[in-house]
């Protein structure tokens, strides 16, 4: 853990700080104003956001060839993740309730809430496979969403989680109740993505807004037995 604010939790139980391990297995869960900053040997990392909770189920590399696998379970929450060499030359995953991410070098975000899934390529390729069915996206700013059993690709926005774009500015300091500058989870609904959130949608004519509480799925995420091979919008 290279970096943190109010608070990551390790296995329902030690609170994270600054140069915490991380070991194989281990739950994080964070609050409603956690934010951190998680590096792997293989330089890859991860930026943890408000009320995420996610696990790290595998996580193999060999230095000499530069392969390995990484597997991120996430069942609820926001997270921007950075390919390192895992990424370039072997398979870093993040599996949800919903589907299945894949990352090859670059940056995804994934966003779980409200029983969806998004994810969004910032750099690289990024696949999505869902219920049989396997998506390349390549381009930057489109995004993978999961909408009951059906798997939606479209433009996801220039920067739909600013939320993560505090960290640099704030973690580090533990302090609680210091959300930070740019930490309104509201700006989700307010970009081109919001459109397609089932939590941004206004009911009984209230205005829309994300509620900051990601509940913990038990449903196991899908993915397995794809078959098809997608290019979206253009794999060329």
């Amino acid at each position: 853990m290279t970096a943190y604010q109010t608070n990551i939790i390790r296995n329902d139980g030690e609170a994270m700080n600054v140069g915490a391990g991380v070991e194989l297995g281990d739950h994080l869960r964070s609050n409603v104003t956690g934010l951190g900053m998680l590096v792997f040997r293989d330089e890859s990392s991860a930026k943890i956001g408000p009320n995420t909770s996610l696990t790290i189920d595998e996580f193999v590399y060999n230095p000499g060839s530069r392969s390995g696998k990484i597997d991120i379970r996430m069942n609820s929450g926001l997270a921007r993740f950075y390919g390192g060499q895992v990424s370039k030359g072997g398979d870093m995953r993040v599996a949800t309730p919903h589907m299945v991410l894949g990352a090859r070098g670059g940056i995804i975000e994934v966003l779980v809430i409200a029983g969806q899934t998004v994810g969004i390529l910032r750099a690289g390729r990024m696949t999505c496979m869902m219920n049989g069915r396997k998506l390349v996206v390549t381009n930057p700013g489109h995004a993978c969403t999961s909408d009951n059993d059906k798997l939606l690709t479209g433009y996801g926005g220039i920067d739909a989680f600013p939320i993560l774009d505090s960290i640099e500015r704030i973690a580090g300091t533990g302090l609680p109740g210091k959300p930070g500058p740019g930490l309104d989870v509201n700006a989700i609904c307010a970009s081109s993505l919001g459109n397609s959130l089932k939590a941004c949608k206004s009911t009984d004519g209230a205005l829309p807004g994300v509620a900051m509480e990601f509940p913990d799925s038990p449903a196991p995420p899908v993915g397995s037995g794809v078959d098809e091979d997608d290019c979206y919008p253009d794999c060329r």
